[in-house]
């Protein structure tokens, strides 16, 4: 679709990184509004972007799509009624994760009904870091079998953590999960497979009830085992390694040959690939997170009039049954009431010089 298509923002919290990442795409949309419950900040927000602001659905005018950054029901909000009722107006409507699999299915349902697009936004995974893992594990495991996965991430986005690993693995099925009796530290163990993959993962099942945005120990971290080394996403916003795995030849006497003419020693131990350089999380805030925005609203523009994806619309429905799967085991988040951490700074850290001993 060639047309520039007018947009509504629903919500002002996450919905301000929304308009961020459509101020990149003028050639695609148009925002001709906020709909939001007219507090303080949605007014401001609307100001600042120098759009209207409306405060219920029968109040809009002629939109094309509709972004609902709103929080659903599975999470204590009402995004998903928001967005049914967009839907029953012929509004095509992105909602933003996570939405409980049965209300997925509802608005899947009202959207054919009423012949427009529905679809979930899992957000993280078009973020360039977790954009590259998928891309470099897809590549990796045309080449070797996947042996394990380790991941660990804090409840909070455990959803987009099931999302990534299906894109990169190809699919979710089959999986099974057990909890561990015990949790070690702020982390539950939780063992089984994804997609038939040993499976070893660590969430953070902890919540601040009356910050629940902040205090998480991470967001998400995984590594990817396989025959021939070790993929690694050390964190959503950071650097993704690859480490070949180590292996060393014995000669016909049974003798390592550490010096010998076999090419993996010459493969460095671990490299960086894609984004060296993490950027700041001011940066992840004005740029990464607009960009991926910006990422998910050019696939939805290109699907707007086409036939409705169902491959996509099935795989989300997987992801969802898997995370609900995955929060019925881990049981209900514990309530924290830490005080805020104190970011340290290692940037100006130097390592010591350490004098090694030489041959004489």
């Amino acid at each position: 679709m060639s047309t520039v298509l007018k947009v509504i923002v629903c919500g002002t919290t996450f919905g301000n990184v929304y308009l961020q990442g459509l101020a990149r795409l003028p050639a695609h949309y148009h925002v001709v509004g906020i709909l939001g419950r007219g507090s303080v900040a949605s007014e401001a927000c609307a100001r600042r972007w120098k759009v209207p602001l409306y405060r219920s659905v029968e109040e809009l005018p002629e939109v094309d799509l509709a972004c609902v950054a709103v929080r659903s029901a599975v999470v204590g909000g009402h995004g998903t009624e928001l967005a049914k009722a967009l839907l029953a107006r012929g509004i095509n409507v992105v909602q933003e994760h996570p939405v409980h699999h049965d209300e997925v299915v509802d608005c899947l349902r009202l959207a054919r009904q009423h012949g427009v697009l529905y679809r979930l936004n899992p957000f993280y995974s078009d973020l360039a870091p977790v954009q590259c893992f998928i891309d470099a594990a897809r590549h990796v495991l045309s080449l070797r079998e996947a042996e394990y996965i380790d991941a660990a991430c804090s409840v909070h986005v455990l959803f987009p953590l099931v999302e990534m690993l299906g894109q990169a693995l190809g699919g979710l099925r089959p999986w099974a999960f057990n909890l561990h009796a015990e949790a070690v530290g702020p982390f539950m163990s939780i063992s089984g497979e994804l997609a038939g993959i040993p499976l070893h993962l660590r969430v953070q099942n902890q919540m601040h009830p009356g910050d629940p945005d902040n205090h998480t120990q991470l967001l998400h971290r995984i590594v990817l085992g396989t025959h021939g080394g070790t993929l690694s996403l050390t964190d959503t916003h950071a650097s993704v390694l690859w480490s070949p795995r180590a292996h060393v030849h014995r000669n016909a006497q049974g003798v390592l040959e550490m010096d010998g003419d076999a090419p993996a020693l010459d493969l460095a131990v671990s490299s960086l690939i894609g984004h060296p350089q993490p950027p700041t999380l001011r940066e992840v805030f004005s740029d990464l997170w607009p960009d991926s925005i910006a990422q998910a609203l050019l696939r939805v523009h290109a699907a707007i009039g086409e036939p409705n994806d169902s491959a996509l619309a099935q795989f989300h429905l997987s992801c969802c049954k898997a995370w609900q799967q995955l929060g019925t085991v881990l049981g209900p988040a514990q309530a924290i009431h830490p005080e805020p951490p104190v970011p340290l700074d290692m940037q100006a850290w130097v390592a010591p010089t350490r004098n090694l001993p030489r041959a004489q």
